[in-house]
């Protein structure tokens, strides 16, 4: 199958996450909801929060390869393997997992869009097979994810994630669940911290005061 037939798979997958979502629990300003998703024991999820910053500082932090340990701290590795253009990456990560399980690692490709309003839509899949296995690593096979950052009258940008990884391997859902849902709640505080801490674009302002040119992606 094609790389564009695997996306097309995954955003009809993606299409079906409005229904069915459940409001777990709020933490700091991070609402979080869980999804179901049969026959596979483990849960999608769907987070939300408010930052005070441009849309595009979402972008620079996700991009931001160097410091993904701040907000993704059980990523052992994290680097770019190709970039086709400004809107499509190519990612490797690592991730450490809890003995005796063996770590994880995870290709995806995303893509982003830009919207009217200036709100920006990141849609990321997995390509496993972008990359030969490494001996004592599980490669992930199965995972997507879109980001939203949308702008809001008050200045604020509205993050919204909604994301499914099988980590494969036969693990419990009781096991992997819990410790999904505690980790995502920590990425988007340490998220948002990093989007607060980026400089605000002179033309974020101009878009509130009705301009339409909308700050620039890096």
């Amino acid at each position: 199958m094609t790389r564009y037939g695997v996306l097309a798979l995954m955003l009809i997958s993606l299409a079906s996450w409005g229904q069915g979502w459940q409001r777990q629990q709020s933490e700091a300003g991070v609402m979080l909801w869980t999804q179901p998703r049969p026959p596979s024991p483990f849960l999608a999820l769907r987070l939300e929060m408010r930052v005070m910053a441009d849309p595009a500082a979402l972008l620079a932090v996700l991009r931001n390869t160097a410091r993904h340990r701040e907000w993704l701290p059980q990523s052992r590795e994290v680097r770019l393997l190709a970039r086709s253009g400004p809107d499509d990456d190519l990612v490797y990560t690592r991730l450490e997992s809890p003995w005796p399980v063996q770590d994880r690692e995870l290709i995806t490709r995303s893509h982003l869009s830009r919207r009217a309003d200036c709100g920006l839509e990141l849609k990321v899949w997995a390509e496993p097979d972008a990359l030969a296995a490494r001996p004592g690593l599980v490669r992930i096979r199965a995972s997507a994810g879109r980001w939203e950052a949308l702008p809001q009258q008050d200045g604020s940008t509205l993050i919204r994630l909604e994301t499914y990884t099988n980590p494969g391997d036969n693990l419990p859902g009781w096991l992997v669940n819990p410790m999904a849902v505690k980790a995502a709640l920590a990425s988007f505080q340490a998220i948002r911290r990093l989007m607060e801490a980026q400089p605000r674009s002179k033309s974020q302002q101009k878009l509130l005061d009705g301009s339409k040119h909308c700050p620039a992606t890096p």
